[in-house]
């Protein structure tokens, strides 16, 4: 974040910190107040006072305001993001994302780290990797303003150390079965278990979500793909997904297949809107599978079915 002086560009969208709103309201409050005492008969006698306390609380909160507003209100220009007197360059910035995490530095804020609380906000990625959060009460608008698509974090493959993390994202990610009334068991998972995986690709860095592939009956199989409440609905599954495939292809497999509830929207109409088509004949290692969930309880929570989709392979 820079200081800056200000950007002689033609301004493309200005938020101030704070309305005249305050103002007015003591204003109209004291004067309200003047009229009662005028009318008891105390007005005339108590003029000065009146007046003295309209310049002095009125004339107070329009200075908190000027102050508010030279350091805190929000301006766009074809070139740059300015809170106050600190900005970033437009074209450093590439995104933004759905929730803010409290860490984050706030531009145009030095004397305290994370906004106050109530205090809404703005999370943008910048080209260098970074993320800062910018102080709006309109994110939706100042949104439209910069031109900002929602981030997706970069795919990759799973690092060594992070193997240890994703069982507690997949733990969080079932959280959202627990909100709609579906109560899943209790399933082990053993981290030995992902380190025997075929391929595990992860979402951001710290990983966010992850998507771990097998080999069932010589394909493709996804048996888990998991994604942290907090960013769910931004484009990451189906990200996941298709880096799963796109391996999946690329090392010969002709399918990937997966198990899913049907009637869960998140499960299988996901999955269907992605290419994904229920399949009735099973084969050898995934009727195994299908006995074991059965066995784990899951089909007692709703329907499942096996999914497959074709690849083109090189």
């Amino acid at each position: 974040m820079n200081a800056s002086a200000g950007d002689p560009s033609p301004v493309a969208y200005y938020e101030p910190a704070r309305s005249y709103t305050t103002a007015i309201a003591l204003f109209a409050l004291l004067a309200l107040g003047f009229v009662i005492d005028l009318a008891l008969g105390g007005g005339l006698v108590h003029v000065w006072a009146w007046l003295l306390a309209i310049v002095v609380v009125v004339g107070l909160d329009l200075l908190a305001i000027r102050t508010a507003r030279s350091i805190r209100s929000v301006t766009v220009t074809s070139t740059e993001l300015r809170v106050g007197d600190h900005s970033v360059p437009r074209a450093s910035i590439i995104g933004f994302e759905g929730d803010i995490d409290p860490t984050l530095p706030v531009l145009g804020q030095i004397l305290r780290e994370g906004l106050p609380r109530g205090t809404p906000g703005l999370a943008v990625h910048l080209v260098d990797g970074g993320r800062i959060v910018v102080p709006t009460r309109r994110p939706d608008r100042l949104t439209q303003a910069l031109q900002l698509s929602l981030h997706v974090p970069d795919i990759r493959p799973a690092d060594e150390d992070e193997l240890p993390l994703l069982p507690d994202i997949d733990r969080r990610a079932e959280s959202l079965f627990r909100v709609s009334g579906i109560a899943l068991p209790e399933i082990p998972f053993p981290e030995d278990e992902l380190r025997a995986a075929k391929a595990i690709f992860v979402a951001g860095r710290p990983a966010v979500g992850f998507v771990r592939i097998d080999e069932i009956d010589g394909l493709a199989h996804i048996q888990e793909l998991a994604v942290l409440p907090g960013r769910m609905r931004q484009g990451l599954g189906s990200a996941l997904l298709e880096a799963a495939c796109a391996w999946a292809g690329a090392h010969g497999y002709p399918a990937v297949t997966l198990t899913a509830f049907a009637d869960v929207v998140w499960n299988a109409p996901f999955y269907a809107a992605r290419g994904f088509v229920p399949v009735e004949d099973v084969t050898p290692e995934l009727a195994e599978l299908r006995d074991w969930e059965r066995a784990m309880g899951l089909d007692a929570l709703g329907r499942r079915v096996v999914m497959r989709r074709e690849l083109a392979t090189p």
